[in-house]
């Protein structure tokens, strides 16, 4: 497992305000039901972890695949014991939206799964919006620092074609970042709130530049999927943006699947 990650990951600070430990046993509340949902065959568990219109991402033959989630709910038969072993290895959050991270090992297949799980708190507390996933043998399964050494600069590239295109007005480059039907989801008024991705494309002109401050704060990868936390600064606003990133690799080419965002204001 690689992570590069700056800040905030749950096993990685040495001290928690009482909110912050609130929010994080919380957060895992809700992906225990995942967790608990998928081996035990519960789909009240389930439709009570995910957000009513989530998706599941994946890369097969190069390809990138969609499955609704009620479909992938439907698929888990009620009662039935399922042989898959979950774990939850980190949970990234601020304010309102969260990133985790599940390890699942599927003793029958030889495989494993890892999970990148893209939650929001809204009136109903937190859910699941969307999840991507790297799927492997588990002998590919083990560290491999070609794959990461090669991986990482060809991610870091998608992420300031992003950082530095909605900088700069460099449409081209924030094109290429993002997937195509890509969404940005955030919190407002305690709802979760969807953007298309073709009208967050129109804030941004060809060769006009934005006083936008960008910084990527860290970077979670497996070998086809991943997680990515951008700080933008807003100077003229006083707004310090965080943006959840999901990515996947496909075609030798990471991109940005989905979007999540939260806001405040900054001295």
């Amino acid at each position: 497992m690689k992570k590069y990650f700056l800040t905030f990951f749950v096993f990685g600070f040495i001290s928690f305000s009482v909110t912050a430990q609130s929010e994080i046993e919380s957060i895992k509340t809700t992906l225990n039901q995942y967790i608990d949902g998928t081996a035990i065959g519960v789909r009240t568990k389930l439709k009570n972890a995910f957000h009513p219109h989530f998706d599941l991402f994946l890369i097969a033959a190069d390809t990138l695949r969609t499955i609704k989630g009620s479909e992938y709910i439907n698929r888990v038969e009620s009662g039935k014991v399922y042989n898959r072993k979950a774990k939850i290895i980190s949970i990234d959050y601020e304010n309102d939206t969260a990133v985790g991270k599940i390890e699942v090992y599927f003793p029958d297949r030889n495989q494993v799964a890892t999970d990148y799980l893209l939650l929001l708190k809204g009136n109903e507390g937190w859910k699941i919006i969307h999840k991507i996933i790297d799927l492997k043998g588990t002998d590919l399964a083990q560290k491999n620092p070609k794959n990461e050494y090669n991986n990482l600069p060809i991610l870091n590239k998608t992420l300031l074609n992003y950082v530095e295109g909605t900088a700069n007005g460099e449409v081209a480059r924030i094109n290429q970042a993002f997937q195509k039907g890509f969404n940005l989801y955030y919190i407002k008024d305690s709802t979760i709130t969807v953007l298309p991705g073709t009208r967050y494309l129109q804030n941004f002109t060809e060769g006009k530049k934005n006083n936008r401050i960008g910084k990527i704060v860290g970077v979670d990868f497996e070998s086809k999927a991943a997680y990515a936390k951008v700080e933008v600064r807003m100077p003229e606003s006083g707004r310090r943006v965080m943006d959840f990133l999901l990515l996947l690799k496909i075609k030798d080419e990471w991109k940005i699947i989905h979007k999540s965002f939260t806001t405040n204001k900054y001295q």
